[in-house]
């Protein structure tokens, strides 16, 4: 039987040394799987709304709101969470001013708080953020149903603007609507609802604004 014998030289274990240096050099960074929501002072944040709106896509249905303001809190400010768990809480939600086209005025009315957050890693000072757990009932002459589901878009700490993504992003008309407008309107349980407009942190006296950091 015929033995093979390998032999390590300096030389070899200096080449093996190397390579590893280069393949960890060019290696991906380890993704961060938390983020650490703070807001100095009394830790109140206040989403003032410009130019809100939802659309039922499949529809073509718009609904445009003079104010849709959320005030709120940050949930323990300084502390680190997983991507994805509450930032902030909102704790008053005004919406008026609301219309459609054909259907005229438009009563929104609140049904769940909402909640704010991170989901991922940010390019600069724009982070992926949703806001979550929205639900409210849409009221008009002829036609009534429910919203509720979550908006994706980013937030960008540097001018405190959350916007959301300009496609379907969860939202949903999850009720089945009532009256007789809902089908000349098109509207319909399970239509994917598009939100549009921005919200902007207004940070109320004794608060500063929401800033969002890596661990």
């Amino acid at each position: 039987m015929t033995r093979s014998i390998t032999r390590f030289t300096a030389g070899t274990v200096a080449l093996v040394a190397a390579l590893a240096t280069v393949l960890t050099m060019f290696s991906p960074a380890h993704a961060a799987t938390t983020f650490t929501p703070t807001i100095s002072g009394n830790g109140q944040a206040n989403f003032v709304g410009n130019n809100v709106n939802i659309t039922a896509i499949q529809a073509g249905q718009t609904m445009t709101c003079s104010t849709f303001d959320a005030a709120g809190r940050i949930v323990n400010s300084g502390v680190s969470r997983p991507y994805g768990a509450n930032g902030a809480v909102k704790e008053s939600v005004t919406i008026s001013g609301c219309t459609n086209p054909i259907a005229g005025p438009v009563t929104v009315t609140p049904i769940e708080w909402w909640g704010v957050t991170a989901t991922g890693d940010p390019t600069g000072t724009v982070w992926p953020a949703r806001l979550s757990g929205l639900k409210f009932s849409v009221t008009a002459a002829g036609c009534a149903f429910d919203v509720s589901g979550n908006v994706s878009g980013t937030f960008d700490t540097a001018t405190q603007v959350f916007a959301p993504v300009s496609a379907a992003s969860g939202v949903k008309i999850t009720s089945t609507p009532v009256g007789f407008l809902c089908p000349i309107l098109g509207i319909a349980r399970g239509l994917d609802i598009e939100v549009g407009g921005t919200w902007t942190n207004t940070p109320p006296a004794g608060s500063g604004p929401l800033t969002l950091v890596n661990p």
